[in-house]
């Protein structure tokens, strides 16, 4: 049977080594030990994290998937609204530390998709609505956290060897999108760098990376077309993320007869 380090069993599962340590502190992953004493994963442990994956995934609290693991009964109500009421009340503080502190445990306890979708997203979308002082102070404050947070998580993913990502906005209405993006990607066993600002025409030759992520949420324009298409014709190992790679391309807005007049008259 295959053994594998945490490391590669991270990379087979698409969930990060933190993630990982925190079950293992949770007792819902056990390692087994070879006779030299050295801890090691298997089959099963890959069997074991899918189901953990899928009941997060619904939902349920880590608190209670040992039990259900288990085969006991178990509290399956969905905890993701006390997930983002705990943040809330740690934006309700003036200090920063609470709130650091619960981004980085929910980080290490959730898979990145989860704890975006489920957690940070819906908490952003609800402190965009109203326009008052607390409101836009408390998003901004959030928005900042995210920000560190994601550092944080990039650094961390610095420590081991593996290809780089570099992640590019072409387009970018949200300045936070691309971070959260790279927090979403964290689990998929990449070294990466990113742009925090977007650039319309990227020069790929600036960097030095096994793999670009192009992102974009609006439409790409004819320019952007045709440059992807030239990346794509030279075989550049990209991977596509947001809405503007589904969306049709911006046309140019057509020119009237009238139009055309009066500039052949100028």
């Amino acid at each position: 049977m295959s053994h594998f380090t945490i490391e590669m069993l991270s990379d087979q599962c698409g969930v990060t080594t933190p993630n990982l340590r925190a079950w293992q502190r949770h007792g819902l992953l056990k390692p087994a030990r070879a006779s030299n004493g050295k801890r090691y994963y298997d089959y099963s442990h890959l069997l074991r994290i899918q189901l953990i994956l899928k009941w997060l995934n619904e939902g349920v609290p880590i608190t209670e998937l040992a039990r259900l693991l288990k085969g006991e009964h178990a509290t399956l109500s969905s905890q993701w609204e006390l997930y983002q009421e705990h943040l809330l009340s740690a934006l309700e503080n003036p200090g920063t530390e609470k709130l650091r502190a619960l981004l980085r445990r929910y980080g290490r306890e959730l898979p990145a998709g989860a704890l975006l979708d489920k957690v940070i997203c819906p908490l952003r979308l609800w402190l965009r609505e109203g326009a008052n002082a607390t409101q836009m102070t408390r998003r901004a404050r959030f928005d900042t956290q995210l920000v560190e947070y994601a550092a944080f998580v990039l650094q961390g993913l610095r420590k081991r060897p593996a290809d780089t990502l570099v992640m590019i906005p072409l387009n970018m209405k949200d300045p936070l999108a691309i971070w959260l993006e790279a927090i979403r990607f964290s689990g998929e066993g990449f070294r990466i760098d990113l742009l925090a600002h977007p650039v319309a025409q990227p020069d790929l030759d600036e960097f030095q990376a096994e793999h670009y992520l192009l992102w974009s949420d609006a439409p790409l324009t004819p320019l952007q077309q045709v440059l992807y298409q030239q990346w794509q014709n030279e075989g550049r190992p990209l991977f596509t993320a947001g809405v503007g790679f589904s969306a049709p391309a911006q046309a140019e807005a057509p020119v009237s007869e009238a139009q055309a007049d009066m500039s052949d008259a100028g």
